[in-house]
């Protein structure tokens, strides 16, 4: 093992991350849902397997595998102490279809592929802590099935700066060479000075509250590397891996952030210039995005021709609600909004609150011409609801599972 995949795993050891190991339900963590986004299909009757490559405590893990219980999952990692919580909590949960695995990310030696290889990959803050970044992003990629996907968060500098300003305060006032326990008392002590107030904003504005695991991770790490937007995209293309989508595109949407003059001048720009542009506006500590194979690509949408013959599916990071009034012994729906991750929007066209208040009773998949027919009595025809539909796919309100996934 390497000095820095050692100092890594001290340090996390000491400090056991995230902070509070409850299980969590993230964005993005439906395996099925990941799988849409490539254009290849795995094949029916194989078992849907994902790999955890970082899991830390395994809340995230936890969470994903407690609501996808005809997924096999397993959870690998360097931190034994982390491990050992995370099989603990397991079977205290009666969480079943995960494993847990001491593996080194930096070679995987001790990981069992399975044949064909993991249909989804996560790997969540963790990349950026490697010695070599580039070759345990291989490594993944050997490990990734040809129609697989990898969910893929690195840190972004960019959205960094403030914590970074910080992270060279605290090596002036407590060099790396003072033992942990002191230099985080001196980070204390920081991060509640007034006069530092400019350092934490943004994604960092708690700094103050926060819990010592992290306070260490963020400003006391042992070993980081950051990306820009073109650093990332250079990455992926070392290791022949092709950016599908962001795990939450409306923030990387410029139409969100610009006038439309400008943000018609910047959709003319490369994805790669958009998505720079966008990090260097906004606070975007963070790039998670969703890869695959070059071979594999982004699946584009049905045609509106093959929408009623196509299968969707309500997208789980959504929420309906919807607000009533009773008038004249009847209770008749007045408003309905959506929650998708972290925005909410009322639906004003009337075709699409009848959709969502259609959809809000869904739980499995279902055939394009089933909501169409659904919609008739809410006076929409099917050449209305077939837009309607694609309309729903583009704003993520629903996704269009493979054939196996379905």
């Amino acid at each position: 093992m390497d000095e820095i995949t050692s100092a890594v795993r001290a340090m996390y050891e000491q400090f056991p991350y995230p902070p509070v190991a409850t299980p969590q339900i993230r964005v993005g963590s439906d395996a099925r849902q990941l799988l849409s986004y490539g254009k290849l299909a795995r094949k029916k009757g194989r078992p849907l397997r994902v790999l955890d490559a970082g899991c830390g405590r395994a809340a995230g893990l936890l969470g994903a595998a407690a609501i996808q219980r005809d997924v096999e999952f397993v959870g690998i990692d360097l931190n034994r102490v982390a491990l050992e919580e995370a099989e603990g909590a397991a079977k205290a949960r009666g969480i079943t279809n995960v494993k847990f695995r001491t593996v080194n990310l930096m070679t995987l030696e001790e990981l069992d592929v399975p044949d064909g290889g993991f249909d989804v990959i996560v790997s969540s803050g963790v990349l950026h802590h490697l010695a070599d970044p580039a070759q345990g992003l291989a490594r993944l990629k050997a490990a990734l099935a040809p129609h697989g996907v990898i969910s893929l968060m690195v840190y972004g500098r960019e959205g960094r700066h403030a914590l970074y300003r910080t992270v060279r305060a605290l090596d002036l006032l407590a060099p790396r060479t003072l033992p942990v326990e002191e230099r985080l008392k001196t980070a204390r002590q920081l991060v509640k000075t007034q006069a530092a107030d400019a350092l934490f904003t943004g994604p960092f504005a708690d700094a103050a509250t926060v819990p010592d695991a992290e306070l260490v991770d963020r400003y006391l790490h042992v070993h980081e590397t950051s990306y820009n937007v073109p650093e990332l995209y250079a990455l992926l293309a070392d290791a022949h891996l092709t950016p599908l989508r962001w795990n939450e595109p409306e923030l990387w949407d410029v139409s969100q952030i610009l006038p439309p003059a400008l943000a018609a001048r910047a959709m003319e720009l490369s994805p790669c210039e958009r998505y720079a542009l966008v990090e260097t506006l906004t606070h975007r500590s963070m790039l998670d995005l969703v890869v695959a194979h070059d071979e594999n690509g982004p699946r584009p949408p049905p045609s509106e021709a093959a929408v009623e013959d196509a299968t969707f599916a309500v997208n789980p990071d959504v929420a309906f609600s919807v607000e009533t009034r009773s008038l004249r012994g009847e209770v008749r729906p007045e408003r309905v909004v959506v929650k998708r991750r972290r925005q909410s929007f009322p639906l004003t066209s009337p075709t699409m609150a009848a959709a969502a208040l259609i959809l809000r009773e869904q739980t499995a998949s279902f055939r394009g011409g089933e909501l169409a027919a659904a919609l008739k009595p809410f006076g929409v025809g099917r050449v209305e609801a077939r837009a309607l539909i694609l309309e729903l796919l583009r704003v993520d309100v629903l996704y269009a599972p493979h054939p196996a996934d379905a």
